[in-house]
């Protein structure tokens, strides 16, 4: 589908995704906060690679820098709620 189309975002991520082999290939992908069609994309990508994006529920400076350090030490991305 179009990027437009009202289905486009239902569309199978598989297709898009398949070929490649780390997130980091997501097109605008950056280290960092992402939002937006970014953070949709990795959603997506975690989808068709069938891995789980963990979310972490910190209420404090020590619990973000704990969930950042153990993120940057595995390579993964992870999500911090507030």
């Amino acid at each position: 589908f179009p990027p437009e189309h009202p289905t486009a975002a239902m569309a199978d991520p598989r297709v898009q995704f398949k070929d490649m082999k780390t997130y980091w290939e997501i097109p605008g992908m950056k280290a960092g906060v992402i939002t937006g069609k970014l953070a949709w994309s990795l959603l997506q990508y975690c989808k068709a690679k069938n891995f789980a994006l963990p979310a972490f529920n910190c209420t404090s400076t020590s619990t973000c820098n704990s969930v950042l350090e153990a993120a940057a030490k595995i390579g993964m991305p992870a999500y911090i709620q507030f």
